[in-house]
């Protein structure tokens, strides 16, 4: 079930300098419209960003929502993550709108990839 809780303050990537060394240096996954680049940093922690394209939802409340799902997804698979990552997130639209199983299902597979 669907919460919309927060990721934990140190848990969560900000700032755009992180996001951009990510974005540069990152592994590269993807699992359907789920995809994910993931470098590593020098804390105890994993930090994830998320990043929703304009393109693929146009209106910024469905954006919104798509960044709360993904948040609430990857906080509950917070503790299978590796330690000492960044990870930025996105998500590309698919033809149906996803719902939070599908998407708990999609970040499950994503991250038995990463490891």
């Amino acid at each position: 079930m669907f919460h919309a809780y927060m990721l934990p303050i140190k848990n969560r990537l900000i700032k755009r300098t992180d996001f951009n060394n990510v974005y540069r240096k990152g592994a590269f996954f993807s699992e359907g419209p789920l995809s994910l680049k993931i470098t590593p940093n020098e804390r105890e922690i994993a930090r994830i960003g998320f990043s929703i394209e304009k393109k693929f939802f146009k209106k910024a409340v469905l954006r919104n929502q798509m960044k709360r799902i993904l948040r609430e997804a990857f906080q509950q698979n917070l503790e299978k993550l590796k330690k000492g990552v960044d990870i930025v997130v996105f998500y590309k639209k698919s033809e149906e709108n996803p719902d939070f199983k599908t998407i708990l299902g999609l970040v499950e597979k994503i991250i038995n990839k990463i490891k």
